[in-house]
């Protein structure tokens, strides 16, 4: 388990030895990574310094909770892209990343040349990706990243609103699949002391209340991932069932945690138009393979959207695109 004590001691010193702390969530930032990027800016706050909570995703890339979330704390708390933040980045600002430790998934990853600046709290496996730093808090015992900064606000003897105490709880409650999996005594005593700070399952409820049929779609995607070359995965969905591109979004993120290198989801839009979201982790740049299909993004992650087609159709073009360099091996390449 973490050392609690030791990752309070930790935090507080970088927050009071740096100009301002910068806390980031992982890409397309869902309950449970904001949840304790708030949870720690209370810590920033009781110190009297300054804090920011960088995200760089549209809101039609984050699920509709999260997306409240924001909105109803973005007066309180700082809350900027990663433009602003650049305008004020400083070489010795500290780094707290929460609920991610790899580097494709944060937005400041070229930020990151300190490790001594840098803490890192979560709780998913770390791998050749993980964000180089002297100071790391991972444990994949605990069902989420809002759980240890709970701990950790508790033993900063830090009062937690009853706002933050129901965010806290809605990322422990989705971080548990709604309490159905990677669930203890030690997490169970946590939610009771949210409790005990306000927190609400009839909010947590009505927080999730559009979330839960969304949660089976996306499951049901990753449930038809194909892998290819053992390197990519693709999910091409069904022509018959409609989706949200933060369902479609998420899906990949999803796919890609199985193990591949890359991940690509295709599917239809409720306005009939086929998205496709790729997601990658290695040297395969989603940016470049997105833009030759109508779209972007960036070397990790990128989308492009297709009028008056259908999903097979699409998941040939994608496949075309990507055959020369990543679905046939070398050795075949060389003998044609």
């Amino acid at each position: 388990m973490i050392n609690i004590v030791d990752l309070k001691g930790n935090i507080e010193e970088k927050i009071l030895s740096t100009e301002k702390t910068v806390i980031v969530p992982h890409n397309r930032a869902d309950c449970d990574a904001i949840a304790s990027a708030l949870g720690l800016s209370l810590i920033a706050k009781k110190l009297k310094k300054p804090s920011y909570i960088v995200m760089n995703d549209p809101s039609y890339d984050i699920d509709s909770s999260a997306v409240k979330i924001i909105d109803d704390c973005k007066k309180e708390f700082n809350i900027i892209n990663l433009n602003k933040y650049s305008s004020i980045a400083s070489k010795d600002d500290a780094y707290v990343l929460t609920d991610v430790n790899k580097n494709y998934l944060v937005s400041v990853k070229e930020y990151l040349k300190n490790p001594d600046n840098i803490v890192i709290i979560d709780h998913h496996d770390e791998d050749q990706n993980t964000v180089l730093s002297s100071n790391k808090y991972i444990d994949t015992s605990y069902s989420s990243a809002s759980e240890i900064v709970t701990k950790l606000l508790c033993a900063s003897k830090i009062k937690i609103t009853p706002m933050i105490a129901n965010y806290l709880y809605a990322g422990i409650f989705l971080d548990t699949s709604f309490f159905t999996r990677n669930i203890g005594k030690e997490t169970f005593k946590t939610i009771q002391q949210l409790i005990d700070f306000g927190a609400s399952s009839d909010f947590v409820a009505k927080l999730f209340s559009n979330n839960l049929e969304s949660f089976k779609k996306i499951n049901s995607l990753v449930e038809r991932t194909e892998m290819i070359n053992y390197m990519v995965a693709l999910i091409a969905a069904s022509e018959e069932e409609e989706y949200s591109q933060v369902e479609i979004a998420k899906a990949a993120d999803n796919a890609l945690g199985l193990g591949a290198d890359a991940a690509f989801v295709i599917g239809k839009l409720e306005n009939g138009e086929i998205s496709i979201s790729g997601r990658s982790k290695s040297d395969i740049n989603i940016g470049t393979i997105m833009g030759e299909l109508g779209g972007g993004g960036n070397p990790s992650s990128g989308a492009s959207r297709i009028k008056d087609s259908n999903i097979p159709e699409v998941e040939k073009q994608l496949k075309k695109v990507l055959r020369p360099s990543y679905f046939v091996p070398k050795d075949d390449q060389e003998t044609k």
